[in-house]
């Protein structure tokens, strides 16, 4: 028995009960275009359904499998409503692998964008700072500020709307910040920017201890040695392009007297610069890494009288290392 004869004989028999398609997908709980597939020849219903359709048709199973309503069919077509049952079940099992491929696949869709966002949001980072601006700049009508991330190039922080943009100065003017931004891309929003009244230098460095004699042991003899980056600029050789900014490091210290700042170290196209004891002379020196491949690290010491480079080592320590590393190396 083919689908055609199965699909005509069921239409038959329900005409012949006054039901229509859709009376007969209700009762079986199933939309009319299914049973309308069957009566077309173009499927078998489930075999979980014989059941239930041939009550609703008011037939036996063994009737409804042989497509007739005779009591005793030919010899030839007693075994068609096993053969019948076999095509419908293998349909079935089709069917059912199908279903299982496709919520499979569904699951499986569903657990990559789990783990996309869980992923994507590990990189947020939510932050309140007291920094500076080094840039400002407005693109296609939206504003955006720069300002250092300490890890070797610049936040990119677009202004929210209550931000007064034209108020913000760049320079060492210093301003606390709250801000969120993401590590893959250091692309932000800032949501707040409150000038302090203060000056913001990229950092202070207190080295030693003090005893009742004096001072003990600082970096070059000094008890606060600071340091800025400036001229912060996009490197357009480094890889990631685009995401790599160098900085100058000017190092100095205040002067008392004069109310100026002494320069003791200017170093041009940085990526970043510690203070570690780079020769294991138990001294801090100054280590910094530089752009140039050939030339990864310069360690700068004093030297009569004066802080010059001293080694360019093409290795350092781990642990200079580690803290030399940019986030886009990570």
């Amino acid at each position: 028995m083919n689908k055609e004869r199965f699909g005509t004989f069921i239409a038959q028999r329900r005409r012949e009960l006054g039901l229509t398609q859709r009376d007969l997908a209700q009762a079986l709980h199933l939309t009319d275009k299914a049973v309308s597939k069957w009566e077309r020849g173009l499927s078998y219903p489930d075999v979980t359904l014989l059941e239930p359709l041939a009550a609703k048709l008011e037939l036996t199973v063994g009737e409804l499998m042989a497509c007739s309503l005779e009591a005793a069919a030919p010899e030839a077509e007693k075994e068609e409503p096993m053969e019948t049952l076999m095509t419908i079940s293998k349909d079935t099992v089709r069917r059912e692998r199908r279903r299982s491929w496709q919520r499979l696949i569904g699951v499986l869709v569903l657990l990559a964008a789990a783990g996309a966002v869980i992923a994507w949001n590990a990189l947020i980072q939510r932050e309140q700072s007291f920094t500076r601006i080094y840039l400002k700049e407005t693109v296609n009508g939206v504003n955006y500020l720069y300002i250092d991330a300490l890890d070797g190039h610049l936040l990119r922080l677009r202004c929210g709307d209550n931000i007064d943009f034209d108020s913000l100065q760049t320079g060492y003017d210093g301003y606390q910040m709250e801000y969120v931004w993401n590590q893959a891309t250091h692309h932000g929003v800032v949501s707040a920017c409150t000038a302090t009244g203060y000056s913001c230098y990229q950092g202070s460095i207190y080295i030693g201890s003090f005893d009742d004699s004096g001072y003990g042991n600082f970096i070059f003899g000094y008890t606060c040695l600071q340091y800025r980056g400036e001229n912060h600029y996009q490197d357009p050789y480094l890889e990631p392009k685009g995401r790599v900014f160098v900085k100058d490091l000017r190092f100095f210290v205040d002067n008392l007297e004069t109310g100026e700042e002494d320069t003791i170290l200017f170093v041009e196209d940085c990526l970043k610069s510690t203070f570690a004891d780079a020769d294991g002379d138990g001294e801090l020196e100054i280590v910094v890494r530089t752009r140039w491949s050939e030339k990864p690290y310069t360690v700068y010491d004093m030297v009569d009288g004066k802080v010059q480079a001293v080694a360019w080592p093409n290795t350092v320590p781990k642990e200079i290392r580690d803290a030399l590393t940019c986030v886009w190396e990570r």
